[in-house]
């Protein structure tokens, strides 16, 4: 059977559009990857903007409207509509807020009457606004729908209420929709076996991993490889294993004294961690950069190092074990080869295609991988050249290409990229 175009869709998505400078927000959004590529494939497109609360932040709900791959314009839910849902910069937590569930309803509600259009596709990037989306679709206001789920976990919240309903949620979602676009395969096995939803009654559940945007990235040459640096890059936590990668860099010193770490991202304990460094005198390798917002100064420590660090904490309810490693795909599209445990799903592919080392949550074990990694140049740049070549299956271009074929349209270009 021939495969359609996608005529129209509608994106609702708690990703941010823009930073506190006005800027495009790309560190860790789905936003712009889901633009930059349905702008192009379909004749109307509608992302509204949903964001959830952060300091410095506009959080009232915009859309971004493009057609015929051009953008129209950029509108804001009116504030008549929001105040009653505003939370005090002062009160601003990391947490989930009953009155934004509410505000996510209503504008969803509002810039669907707004545009008064249908839509061949609805994407709802949480188990509210796909369950939303399921409820557009018996108005006929939508055709298919998807729920695309990325930050999940059999169990989220300590509150065994709160819990149930979240999961509860999940389970209305996959329901209601017709593709279930996960962003690791064992989201759907936890369903299965954890949970024991019978996905039989639900969509079809798709793989569609956390992608990597090159914003001009140039990766060194071989020779430029400085092979005496490493990278960490995420939180500071016990799930994080930062505390792993100090004593075990005390046991690569040992190896390779000149061994250099840059440490980006911050949080509790990094004055323990800190002290433990000077303790086992590694104040000459190790760099602490605290935290870094600015991807491009990101992508640039990637650059120059040589391996990077993900060595997760075998927690029993460590969400790790369900969501895609946003810093293991950011390092793999920078051609470095990847240390991590079996923590996180992506580690059976970095096993597979061999993209770095999986390990035990040891220090000696990670010591161990990386010496064998930077003092034997034929194994790690035999290495490194699997992981540039694997990272071209890691851009959202080809991620959604492949999605979109499974799901029976055209993934073709049909307009030229213009200016947003």
């Amino acid at each position: 059977m021939k495969s359609s175009y996608l005529k129209s869709a509608f994106i609702a998505t708690t990703s941010h559009l823009i930073d506190g400078g006005r800027a495009r927000e790309v560190q860790s959004s789905l936003s712009w990857p889901l633009i930059d590529y349905f702008y192009l494939r379909c004749e109307r497109l509608v992302v509204l903007e949903l964001p959830l609360p952060r300091k410095g932040m506009v959080y009232r709900p915009q859309a971004v409207r493009y057609l015929n791959g051009k953008f129209i314009e950029r509108k804001i839910m009116p504030w008549i509509l929001c105040w009653p849902f505003i939370i005090p910069q002062n009160q601003l937590r990391p947490r989930t807020y009953l009155r934004l569930k509410i505000r996510d309803i209503v504008a969803v509600v509002w810039f669907m009457l707004f545009y008064r259009q249908r839509y061949e596709l609805f994407i709802g990037v949480e188990s509210l606004l796909a369950i939303l989306g399921g409820f557009l679709k018996k108005l006929g206001v939508a055709r298919k729908t998807v729920y695309y789920i990325s930050d999940w976990a059999p169990r989220r919240y300590r509150n065994n209420l709160l819990n149930w309903f979240y999961i509860k949620m999940d389970w209305w979602a996959c329901l209601l929709s017709d593709f279930i676009w996960n962003f690791t395969y064992t989201i759907g096995e936890a369903r299965r076996n954890i949970l024991k939803f019978p996905m039989e009654k639900a969509g079809k559940e798709l793989w569609v991993p956390f992608g990597f945007i090159p914003d001009g990235v140039a990766l060194p040459q071989e020779k430029d490889i400085d092979l005496r640096r490493l990278v960490y890059c995420g939180g500071i936590g016990p799930e994080y294993g930062v505390d792993l990668i100090i004593d075990g860099l005390a046991l690569i010193k040992k190896e390779i004294p000149n061994i250099k770490l840059d440490i980006l991202g911050s949080g509790g304990g990094v004055e323990v961690l800190q002290d433990r460094a000077k303790h086992l005198g590694l104040d000459e390798n190790i760099v602490w950069h605290g935290y870094i917002s600015n991807r491009q100064e990101i992508l640039s420590y990637y650059l120059k190092a040589a391996v990077s660090l993900a060595p997760y904490a075998p927690l029993e309810n460590s969400v790790k074990r369900y969501g895609d490693v946003i810093k293991i795909r950011e390092a793999i599209g920078c051609g470095l080869p990847v240390i991590t445990t079996n923590v996180p799903p992506s580690h059976k592919e970095i096993l597979e295609k061999g993209l770095g080392e999986v390990i035990d949550y040891s220090p000696e074990s990670l010591a161990s991988a990386v010496i064998r990694l930077l003092n034997n140049r034929d194994y790690y740049f035999s290495m490194r050249r699997r992981v540039i070549e694997s990272s071209k299956d890691n851009l959202w271009e080809n991620i959604y290409d492949r999605t979109l074929q499974a799901m029976g349209y055209d993934n073709r270009v049909l307009y030229a990229r213009g200016f947003q």
